[in-house]
């Protein structure tokens, strides 16, 4: 068995179904990848998961995605 570290996304997007199709899929292909629904969590996610790469939409409800990345 390899000992190769699954790569980490993160998405962040307010739209629920989307975020959710889009973290299966990731996971079914073999990364390892989470949610989460607005820039807030998504920051705080980022700093916990240390993704090695974010979706990021950029309209969202209390912290936008630009907002976000500034913060990152």
């Amino acid at each position: 068995m390899d000992n190769v570290e699954k790569k980490k996304i993160l998405v962040v997007d307010d739209d629920n179904n989307l975020a959710t199709v889009l973290v299966d899929k990731l996971n079914f292909s073999g990364f390892d990848a989470k949610g989460a629904m607005d820039g807030e969590e998504g920051l705080k996610k980022a700093l916990e998961f240390h993704p090695d790469i974010i979706l990021l939409d950029l309209v969202m409800p209390k912290m936008g995605g630009l907002d976000m990345l500034k913060k990152l």
